[in-house]
Order: structure tokens, then C-alpha cells, then sequence
């Protein structure tokens, strides 16, 4: 074999031996390649979950606060009529008294944070929370009265359920109005009460997680204010 058909042997096989290695180095950037995109597309999704997260939390937290009260009706069903069938409490029924007012102030004590989290969240899922307030409301003297008997405990979501246990504008004024009445209270109470019903006298349009946020807010307003008049008599 003569010398210039070896060399052109050898450069053949050396071009030949440099497109092999490029092509295995490209088959194994287009894997890398196909990897960082896997990679880059399970990062996006873990984004997409973390940032869909608090909504589900919202979510999940209001079928907790509207159906906690379930399990505690299974395992005492004659409590029901309470709750859903306008039924009034009487003397020598099988439910004490006591476990009628217990189960109204967790059912009421759960609707007033559905409130509250629906006035500060808006992801939150208010309409539906809204219809089971109502029905409970409008279906329960136990709830009602509780709610009228211990309105101080509601400071923030009071108005709201008093506007959702009633029909019109002008039944929850009257409402408003009767609470206003109640012996022994202190002024502090008694303004904020003064307050919710002209408010409610002063709005055109009754919805009661609109009232929430301006509860929501005002209170957030009187926090902001109390700091500021604190700082101030420091630094004085």
C-alpha cells in the first residue's frame, strides 16, 4: 500500500472518528437539553402550586368553617332540628340546654371567622359561605337568639350575620335597634353598636361581606390610630 493511500486512509478515518465524537457529544447535549427543560417545567409547576396554595387553603379552610358542625350532628342527630328545622328549645327535651347554646356558638363562632377571612381575602369562597350562613340563620332560633344575646362578641362580623338572619334592610335596622336597648352596657360597646346602625341606615345597597370589610376596616383604622397616638406619647 503506498503511503498517500494510507495518509488518505488515516484522514478518513480521523474525519470520520471527529464526526462521531460530535455526534455523541450532540446526542448528549440534546439529553442534557431535554433534562434542563424537564427540570425548568418542574420548577414552573412547583411555582404554579406554591402560588395556587393560599387559594387552596382558603378553599379547604372554608368547607372546615361551614361543615365543621357535621360530625358533631352525627354523633348527636337530635341536635338537628335545632339547627335546620326551626325547632325551639323547650324544657324536657333530649338536648340540654347547654348543648344547644354550645353547638350555636361553634356554628356562629365558625360562620363569624367565614366572615372575616371572606372580608379579607378575596380568593375566598363567599357566595356559597354566604348561602349556608343564611339558611342556618333563618332555619335556627338557637342561633338567632345567641347572636342577639352575645352580639358583643362579634365585632367584626356582627352586622354582617345580623343583615344574613334577616330578610330586609329594615329587619336588621330593627334588629340594630333593639340591641341598642339592652340594659347595661358599656360606651364603648354602645358606640360601636350607634355606629353599625348608621351606617346601615346611611347604605343603598345591604351586602353583608361588604359590611364585613368596612368593619374589617374601620377597625384596621382604629389599630393604625391607637399605634400612632402610642408612638407619639413616647417620643413626646
Amino acid at each position: 500500500m503506498s503511503t498517500e493511500v494510507l495518509i488518505s486512509l488515516l484522514s478518513f478515518g480521523g474525519t470520520l472518528l471527529l464526526v462521531l465524537t460530535g455526534l455523541l457529544n450532540f446526542s448528549v447535549f440534546l439529553r442534557q437539553l431535554r433534562a434542563a427543560r424537564d427540570q425548568l417545567e418542574t420548577v414552573r409547576r412547583q411555582l404554579e402550586s406554591a402560588r395556587q396554595q393560599p387559594e387552596i387553603q382558603l378553599v379547604q379552610r372554608a368547607m372546615t368553617e361551614t361543615s365543621d358542625h357535621l360530625k358533631i350532628l352525627i354523633e348527636r342527630p337530635y341536635l338537628r332540628p335545632y339547627f335546620y328545622d326551626n325547632k325551639l328549645w323547650k324544657e324536657g327535651d333530649r338536648a340540654s340546654g347547654d348543648e344547644v347554646k354550645a353547638m350555636a356558638e361553634l356554628l356562629l363562632s365558625n360562620f363569624a371567622s367565614a366572615i372575616i377571612h371572606s372580608a379579607a381575602f378575596p380568593q375566598y369562597p363567599v357566595r356559597g359561605v354566604e348561602q349556608t350562613i343564611r339558611f342556618h340563620l333563618r332555619n335556627s332560633p338557637a342561633l338567632r337568639d345567641f347572636l342577639l344575646e352575645n352580639f358583643d362578641r362579634f365585632q367584626l362580623a356582627g352586622l354582617a350575620l345580623v343583615c344574613l338572619k334577616n330578610d330586609t334592610k329594615a329587619e336588621a335596622e330593627r334588629d340594630l335597634s333593639a340591641l341598642l336597648a339592652t340594659p347595661d352596657m358599656d360606651e364603648t360597646e354602645r358606640a360601636r353598636r350607634e355606629r353599625l346602625l348608621s351606617y346601615l341606615r346611611d347604605t343603598d345597597q345591604v351586602d353583608a361581606f361588604d359590611l364585613a370589610k368596612c368593619s374589617l376596616e374601620h377597625a384596621r383604622s382604629q389599630s393604625l390610630g391607637a399605634g400612632r397616638r402610642e408612638k407619639t406619647a413616647q417620643t413626646a
